[in-house]
């Protein structure tokens, strides 16, 4: 990335992401509450759809939905590095 306005603002969103997922795990961690990880929780899916987030089903649902998005990032834009 060559403008720098831009990388800014993409490092501020990472940072604040990265600062909202740790205090998520935290209080996930203080109150013993899985439902706080919660994907459709954490991306405000469930402003839209209030019950989206509740259930065994959903936890499911929002595992593999992390996995897929996680692989799909992984294959069509992390660099590949083949030194050796």
């Amino acid at each position: 990335m060559k403008n720098r306005f831009l990388q800014a603002l993409v490092r501020v969103v990472l940072f604040s992401a990265t600062v909202h997922l740790f205090l998520l795990v935290v209080f996930s961690v203080i109150k013993k509450d899985i439902v706080t990880l919660n994907y459709f929780k954490i991306i405000g899916l469930d402003l839209f759809f209030p019950n989206i987030a509740s259930g065994v089903g959903s936890q499911i649902l929002s595992m593999i939905t992390m996995l897929v998005l996680y692989s799909l990032f992984f294959i069509f834009f992390a660099k590949k590095n083949h030194k050796l």
